[in-house]
């Protein structure tokens, strides 16, 4: 069993018999308080420590894909998104295009600056993909140490944050997470996934210039532990790849 004491959030069983409802492959919750809740031990590696190792092989991929075809097979009607908070869904209908337009709009990379007029037209390219897909439960926290990859399957953990939203947001963040460790997400992820959605493209770039621009990525590099060296090396690794992209265009 697994212990975490959580301090002033909202309790988390609502959210556990949600996912545990529909089959989503999380810990199963054995108790919660106010303040911690009680979770069933997930036996494996995580995916960050296999990478970091090279010891990620086909199998450890086609188990983590089959993990998140499982997570966004629960779907919700497009255009719809939200968060859970305070034991429910808060779900309202948004024009993801509008969105991904309004992130370009409030960057303020100097690197991206010259780059805006053929961002914004790309995203309008991606419009109809963008208003067409199907949005689905996403976990929103893909760091590869909150995927363990165990003998028979893989668990997601750590569910603070889960939200609705367009699948390709998620697949994005997993590509990028994956790459700042020195790698890429092979083939056999997308032959358990499925095909990689038409908006992860878009997602990976917009969210690397998001990532690159928020306020608590520089407080991060700024501490002087591990967790400031790691900011760091995300800062470093967000910047080489949005201008090899930026390159492109």
């Amino acid at each position: 069993m697994v212990l975490r004491h959580r301090a002033g959030t909202p309790p988390a069983d609502r959210r556990a018999h949600f996912l545990a409802a529909h089959h989503v492959p999380a810990p199963a919750l054995l108790a919660a308080t106010d303040d911690a809740a009680l979770y069933e031990y997930a036996p494996g590696d995580m995916l960050l420590t296999l990478i970091e190792q090279a010891r990620a092989t086909d199998n450890t991929w086609h188990s983590v894909g089959t993990a998140f075809r499982r997570l966004h097979a629960i779907r919700f009607p497009m255009r719809l998104t939200g968060a859970f908070g305070n034991g429910t869904f808060d779900l309202h209908f948004t024009d993801p295009v509008h969105t991904q337009h309004e992130l370009l709009d409030r960057t303020s990379l100097a690197q991206v600056a010259d780059h805006l007029p053929k961002l914004h037209a790309m995203i309008d390219h991606y419009a109809d993909h963008l208003r067409e897909t199907p949005t689905a439960l996403l976990h929103r926290d893909v760091y590869p140490a909150n995927i363990i990859v165990g003998p028979d399957s893989t668990t997601l953990i750590d569910w603070d944050s889960p939200q609705v939203g367009d699948p390709g947001i998620e697949i994005a963040a997993l590509e990028e997470h994956v790459h700042l460790l020195g790698a890429e997400v092979p083939p056999a992820f997308y032959s358990s996934y499925g095909d990689r959605p038409k908006t992860t493209a878009l997602h990976r770039l917009t969210g690397a210039i998001d990532w690159l621009g928020a306020d608590w990525l520089d407080e991060w590099a700024a501490d002087t532990t591990v967790r400031g060296a790691k900011a760091k090396r995300w800062q470093s690794g967000l910047q080489a790849y949005l201008q090899a992209e930026l390159a492109k265009l």
